[in-house]
């Protein structure tokens, strides 16, 4: 029965806890394949979630031609169109805005080829005291599967 009461306890502990923590509501609405523009490239990343570890958001940078920033949050894709060349995302922790991100800095870079898009997916994982985050490309078919739950992650949408 303590064990019980012990169990209760933790789980309200991180509801209350959850609902302090400042989060981004996305605001670009479902994802909609519509065409190229010609002569562009598009990158689509997904964050799926699912852990404790989930409710962390970072900030991330598309460095290229063009540069942007998105608070990037679970559940969520972001949709750029690019012109072709080489691009770098970085993940880093949101500064001044009481967001959480746990884990060190990184960057990728690839490049964004005329008329194509790109899936990438940020992934974290957590196991115990040992958490990790990577960002891969992934699958076509993968990437539209798992988007038709989630919202567009806009420039604008903050915390």
């Amino acid at each position: 029965m303590d064990l019980i009461k012990k169990l209760l306890g933790i789980v309200v502990l991180g509801l209350l806890l959850s609902g302090c923590i400042a989060s981004v509501s996305p605001t670009g609405g479902s994802f909609k394949g519509l065409k190229i523009e010609a002569d562009k490239s598009r990158i689509v990343i997904i964050r799926r979630g699912g852990s404790l570890i989930g409710m962390d958001t970072p900030r991330l940078g598309i460095i290229g031609t063009t540069a942007s920033q998105y608070y990037f949050p679970s559940k969520a894709f972001i949709q750029e169109e690019v012109i072709a060349g080489m691009y770098k995302i970085s993940v880093t922790k949101p500064h001044g805005t009481g967001l959480v991100w746990r884990f060190d800095p990184f960057e990728i870079e690839f490049v964004a080829k005329k008329n194509e898009t790109i899936y990438l997916e940020l992934k974290t994982s957590s196991i115990g005291f040992v958490h990790s985050t990577k960002i891969e490309v992934v699958d076509k078919s993968y990437a539209l599967e798992n988007i038709k739950s989630m919202q567009r992650v806009l420039r604008t949408d903050n915390p």
